[in-house]
């Protein structure tokens, strides 16, 4: 995990790093820099000045902390979990809303929606841009629905590019080579330009990146080292015109491709059961350790990301009319080693499922944000989003040396009974089709100078449409239901209530009450070759969430703080289980939980060039009655299924972070750089019922990164340690009756150059 800026990580984000460019760190003495942000959707405001709980990292953080993905700076945001499958799959989980179904957390880059719909993970598989030539990253924490769909139910992240800016020429770039430990050599570069076409009116501007990063995990069965490389390759081209001064229109493209080599998790040892079908039908056990996989078959995949949008502005009197249309198409094609569920069945075969995949939605928006003089100001608006959805799956016969399959994929032939090179086992799709549509709007009243108090409402509807077909049986077993067309709709309405207490020009004192939602779906389980009965879909579910927070700076900015604590009661919770038959997850509805917490960070400059930061999350986050299924004595019962009292998975009780840098003028114009920072993750599980068998603690664990560096306003030359520690952090695990154990960790320590000029 990458060193991550010590104000950049901060409620305030209060960012020395720019200011340090034109001047020597102790011509800026205690000068904290200002951030502003746009969360609100009424135009720039002083991030002090917003009543909510949001940290901003400003495009200097960014690239001054050499951080090209949210990796690595998600493990320094208070409340934030990261679950990191993998290079392209990731998840984010805020203040303890985690679990199976729609994504928790809404996910757009500008003003395009991409958050990700993968329902085993609950938002899993987000796609992963990298953090090339932002503005901002913004993370707005707690229920954001009346100003954001898209799975806002806990929160918000966004990705500002920076605009193309038709007043000057501008230009920069970096390279990046860096060694990791039981890996290899790592290679980073990017560059970027801005062009005024026309001064002062119309101006273009491009950026290109390209990461190629060693793999780090060996598969001792197919003796393959390194399987887990990642390589991207990606752009961003944006044309911005500006034909008055009140209007202001751009249209941008971003494109970026990826190819992994293989899986990233490892398997430290056999789970028991599965090293007894192992034994069973004769197949080899070499010897496992620390970084091994021993998947049968070669793992690699590959994704495609294309995002086009077009925005507009037009400023009047009385406020901004704004109005955006964005199209963002995903394509992946996965694989993945189902060897052991053909065990599990007792087909002693090894196997390769192959699933190419394409998610294609357009969104839209439109509304209005006034700037009276006051006392009442509002946003009002309207959005649209169309989702199409393709998945399917390919299960093939692979050769037990190569690890490649036998053969293509022919639904009308089958491995079993036409043999090799026939290799189809199993084959099924299905295509969902979602629309959504909602009106929002917030009022902001000044009752006083000091007193304010918003209201806000979202009225909102969806049309779900699920269509699914086997197209290749699996032999031996009663096909069932061969063909499903599915259909579902639904409406709600998300309210919020904030007032806001200005106690003076450095305190700011908000409490917030607002609904979470997130839409229902189909279950993947309705196809299956089992004729087996399993619900064919599943309802939203939605919380409310209180909070109290408090924002304030000390000794004229030296001190600069954020607290906030929160009560979550969240209910009808999309949960995972399997099918009767073992073979399919499926989601249903199940429970209901309450989270408890408290966040803070902290930002001190005791003297000029010297800073420190700190802050953390503290939650309880915990079922409140007994799940479905969960009496060991009734019929059905799911050992995964939880208890009242069980924990949420995968949410620890307490997470923080340390950071100090010290920044000193060695020469005229030349900075020296030294910066320590830790991130910390306290311990959690992976089911809610501890005793399951399928249940993996995973340990508490510190991460430790070290930057050293000289920097001036042209250049920047930065030697680094991430993991100096070379921690094998446990971020998480896999364990079922079809997956053999294995732990997904972050990247062993790496050291590295990293060159940047600035023109």
């Amino acid at each position: 995990m990458a060193s991550v800026s010590l104000l950049a990580v901060m409620g305030p984000t209060l960012h020395a790093h720019a200011q340090a460019q034109t001047q020597t760190s102790d011509e800026a003495g205690f000068e904290i820099e200002e951030i502003t942000v746009t969360a609100t959707k009424r135009g720039a405001q002083r991030l002090q000045d917003v009543p909510a709980t949001i940290q901003a990292f400003t495009g200097d953080d960014i690239q001054d902390l050499l951080a090209t993905e949210f990796f690595d700076i998600a493990g320094f945001i208070p409340g934030l979990q990261f679950q990191d499958l993998g290079p392209g799959d990731k998840e984010y989980v805020i203040r303890g809303i985690n679990s199976s179904g729609a994504a928790t957390v809404g996910v757009y880059y500008d003003e395009a929606v991409i958050t990700a719909r993968n329902k085993q993970d609950g938002g899993g598989r987000q796609a992963d841009i990298e953090l090339h030539d932002l503005a901002r990253v913004e993370v707005l924490k707690g229920p954001q629905g009346t100003l954001y769909g898209a799975s806002s139910m806990s929160g918000t992240i966004r990705f500002i590019p920076n605009a193309p800016d038709p007043g000057a020429i501008d230009a920069g770039g970096g390279a990046q080579i860096s060694d990791t430990r039981k890996g290899g050599t790592n290679y980073k570069v990017d560059a970027m330009v801005n062009l005024p076409i026309v001064a002062d009116k119309l101006a273009f501007r491009a950026v290109g990146w390209y990461t190629n990063d060693s793999g780090f995990v060996d598969n001792v069965r197919l003796g393959q080292k390194n399987i887990n490389d990642n390589e991207i390759a990606g752009g961003r081209f944006a044309l911005r015109w500006l034909p008055t001064p009140d209007l202001d229109l751009s249209a941008a493209a971003v494109i970026q491709s990826r190819d992994v080599g293989g899986s990233s998790r490892f398997s430290p040892r056999y789970a028991p059961g599965y090293l007894a079908d192992l034994q069973t039908f004769g197949f080899a056990t070499p010897p496992l350790g620390d970084l091994t996989n021993q998947d049968f078959t070669v793992n690699n995949w590959d994704e495609d990301i294309t995002l086009y949008s077009v925005k507009g502005s037009y400023e009047t009197a009385w406020g901004t009319f704004f109005a955006t249309t964005n199209f963002f198409d995903r394509e992946i094609d996965f694989r993945f080693d189902s060897t052991p569920i053909l065990l599990f069945f007792g087909a002693p075969v090894p196997g390769l499922t192959f699933e190419p995949q394409e998610r294609k939605v357009r969104s839209t928006e439109v509304r209005f944000a006034s700037k009276f003089a006051g006392p009442v100001n509002f946003v009002v608006g309207a959005f649209n989003s169309h989702e199409k959805k393709k998945f399917e799956v390919q299960v093939l016969a692979t050769d037990i040396n190569s690890g490649l399959p036998l053969g293509p994929f022919d639904v009308t032939k089958d491995f079993f009974l036409d043999g090799p090179p026939n290799a189809a086992i199993f084959g099924r799709f299905k295509n969902d089709n979602i629309d959504e549509w909602a009106g929002f709007g917030e009022v902001t009243v000044d009752v006083t100078d000091r007193l304010s108090i918003t209201g806000g409402v979202r009225y909102y509807t969806f049309d779900f449409s699920s269509v699914g077909k086997e197209t290749k049986p699996f032999v031996g077993f009663d096909s069932g239901t061969r063909e499903v067309n599915i259909a579902t709709d639904g409406n709600t309405t998300q309210v919020k209530a904030n007032a806001s207490w200005r106690v003076d020009d450095d305190h700011l004192v908000y409490f917030t009450a607002a609904e979470g939602f997130r839409i229902g779906g189909t279950n993947d389980a309705a196809i299956n070759p089992f004729n087996v009965t399993v619900p064919e879909g599943f309802d939203p579910d939605s919380l409310w969430n209180y909070e109290l927070g408090w924002k304030g700076a000390l000794a004229d900015n030296r001190v600069v703080f954020n607290l906030a604590g929160y009560l979550i009661f969240w209910n009808n919770i999309q949960v995972e289980g399997l099918d009767p038959s073992g073979a399919f997850p499926v989601i249903s509805n199940a429970g209901q939980a309450r989270i408890d917490g408290f966040e803070f960070d902290v930002t001190l400059r005791p003297v000029p060039g010297f800073e420190l930061a700190f802050g953390g999350s503290v939650q309880n986050a915990r079922l409140t009655e007994d799940q479905p299924l969960s009496d060991p004595a009734a019929p059905g019962f799911d050992p995964n299924a939880g208890t009242k009292g069980d924990p949420i998975p995968n949410v620890p009780d307490f997470q923080g972070f340390a950071s100090a840098e010290y920044r000193h003028e060695v020469k005229s114009g030349i900075d020296g750089v030294a910066r320590l920072d830790i991130s910390y993750r306290g311990k959690t599980q992976t089911q809610f019922r501890a005793a399951s068998p399928f249940n993996v603690p995973l340990d508490n664990y510190a991460l430790v990164n070290l930057k050293l560096g000289l920097s001036s306003d042209k250049w920047d030359v930065t030697l680094f340690a991430r993991n100096l520690t070379d921690k094998r952090a446990q971020v998480d695990a896999i364990n079922s009756a079809q997956d053999p154990l294995a732990f997904l960790t972050v990247r062993p320590r790496t050291f590295g150059l990293d060159l940047r000029l600035h023109f």
